[in-house]
């Protein structure tokens, strides 16, 4: 159960954000490695890596779990870290890369152009892989302000 007078989560929410998180970090990374460095020569030029679409599908699965750790943020971690002036900054990048993250993917799925699904894959791998920094900024900024 989240803490009802202060924006800690509950280790149930620690744990879903982090494997979730974690999982979507190691499978999108594995894909991109794949993607990039895993072809190899075929018949008629060069073919994917048969691991790559399973990443991909690991990557989606993961996907659920994330986005409904996120959402159990709204419920008390950010209303009431939203009165910590010491740590908005922090939260307000860190929701804001996820942001991101979710309408790249979004994008990467439905988007019908492919000039904007190259522009939504780089963007949403290169801020995938910053995802983690952001996260740090925000979790040590948190235990600073707490030890002040």
């Amino acid at each position: 159960m989240p803490h009802r007078r202060s924006a800690r989560l509950a280790s149930w929410q620690i744990w879903l954000a982090s494997l979730s998180g974690g999982g979507l970090l190691l499978s999108g990374g594995i894909w991109l490695l794949l993607h990039y460095f895993g072809q190899s020569k075929g018949e008629f030029g060069p073919e994917i890596n048969p691991l790559e679409p399973w990443m991909m599908k690991l990557h989606g699965l993961f996907v659920i779990p994330c986005l409904l750790s996120i959402g159990t943020m709204f419920v008390a971690h950010i209303p009431k870290g939203w009165n910590h002036r010491a740590k908005r900054l922090t939260g307000i990048v860190l929701c804001g890369v996820l942001a991101i993250l979710t309408t790249s993917g979004y994008l990467l799925y439905y988007a019908g152009g492919e000039a904007l699904r190259e522009w939504s894959s780089l963007a949403h791998w290169i801020i995938g892989l910053a995802l983690p920094l952001s996260f740090l900024w925000h979790y040590l900024n948190g235990l600073a302000a707490r030890a002040a």
